[in-house]
């Protein structure tokens, strides 16, 4: 009886996780917001995850009503002992491509090799006579393997939660103890079935963060967009320091080199605003060639930030002649301040004199 319980309590359990996963599928299809590759990895992860499921759920239900079984369970473990620890690093390479590493496959080929060679050995797991699973002396391989994927996709998120400017190590780190509570408790006790529920729950949860990290960005700059900039007006972190950015003759570059460089230009600029201010503030893209940062660090270092700035700008025209200068205004916020649309506006006044300054001294 205890056994036909539990044997009704999983398949409950995994039907409702492969409903989640059908679910989250649609949402993944249906989501404009992230890239084409990322919505194919994810909706392969989502597939693969699936089959694992609905695998593991035979596997344990059935193994022992028909142990001529026993190669389906073997072969099928060891595909998704393979598999899992691809699933993490594939999500990463794919998502954040400018840190992609090949030699990070051939780590995970080799792991699948050592899984494929285990179902002759016993090395990681067997399946005995009767069809029953057991784990082997060098399990703890495979448990190192998927782990690490894991630690490492989180880190790889936090990398680019930062250039991103939209970092939050406490998602991380809720959705990897979801998976790694899920994991412990199946480790600790194989007939509770947690593992692929857990990390069902994970991959959909991070899914759902990096669509959040994507809708707060610009897409050509990896500065905060738009909606960001509207949230910031609606809630603004006073007391801060706004500093408002123009490009000056943008429309000669575009004109002179084409869109192409000129998105090429508003890419190199903001990486050069991320430089200066990104760690005493948050950088935004507000308009077409139109930047701002909100700094609620540093405040007093303003002018040395602006300094580095203008800098880097001046770096960045030696090597390249065509690259443009930037005008720059800031104000300062107070708790006591009237408005943040009025700071800003200050702020922009103090950036259009500080452009007409430089037009004066570049015609004498």
């Amino acid at each position: 009886m205890e056994l036909s319980t539990t044997l009704a309590n999983f398949a409950g359990f995994t039907l409702i996780t492969l409903l989640f996963l059908v679910a989250g599928a649609i949402l993944v299809a249906q989501n404009r917001t992230i890239g084409r590759q990322a919505r194919i990895v994810f909706l392969a992860s989502c597939a693969a995850l699936f089959c694992i499921a609905l695998v593991d759920w035979f596997n344990f239900s059935f193994s022992s009503q028909f142990p001529t079984f026993g190669p389906f369970q073997a072969i099928s473990t060891m595909l998704t002992f393979a598999v899992a620890p691809i699933i993490p690093v594939a999500i990463s390479q794919t998502i954040f491509p400018e840190r992609r590493v090949r030699w990070i496959f051939v780590v995970l080929g080799l792991h699948a090799l050592f899984e494929a060679v285990s179902l002759f050995g016993g090395f990681v797991f067997w399946v005995d006579a009767a069809n029953t699973y057991h784990r082997g002396p060098l399990y703890i391989v495979y448990m190192i393997c998927y782990t690490t994927s894991a630690i490492y996709l989180s880190v790889e998120s936090i990398r680019a939660g930062h250039i991103y400017q939209s970092v939050n190590i406490t998602s991380i780190l809720a959705i990897l103890c979801v998976m790694f509570a899920g994991v412990g408790v199946q480790v600790y006790d194989g007939t509770i079935r947690t593992t692929w529920p857990a990390v069902v729950m994970a991959v959909l949860l991070y899914f759902q963060f990096y669509s959040d990290m994507i809708l707060r960005t610009d897409a050509l700059t990896k500065l905060l967009n738009r909606h960001s900039y509207d949230e910031f007006l609606a809630h603004p972190p006073l007391p801060c320091t706004v500093v408002v950015m123009d490009v000056n003759d943008f429309k000669h570059v575009n004109d002179t080199y084409g869109h192409a460089y000129g998105d090429i230009c508003l890419s190199t600029i903001a990486d050069l605003i991320r430089r200066s201010y990104g760690t005493a503030g948050l950088c935004y893209r507000t308009g077409g060639d139109e930047f701002m940062a909100v700094l609620t660090k540093r405040q007093d270092d303003v002018e040395q930030l602006t300094s580095t700035l203008n800098g880097l700008v001046a770096k960045e025209k030696a090597r390249d002649q065509r690259i443009p200068s930037v005008s720059v205004g800031y104000a300062v916020a107070r708790e006591d301040c009237p408005s943040m649309e009025e700071v800003i506006a200050i702020a922009d006044k103090n950036m259009y004199e500080t452009k007409r300054a430089n037009k004066i001294g570049s015609t004498q």
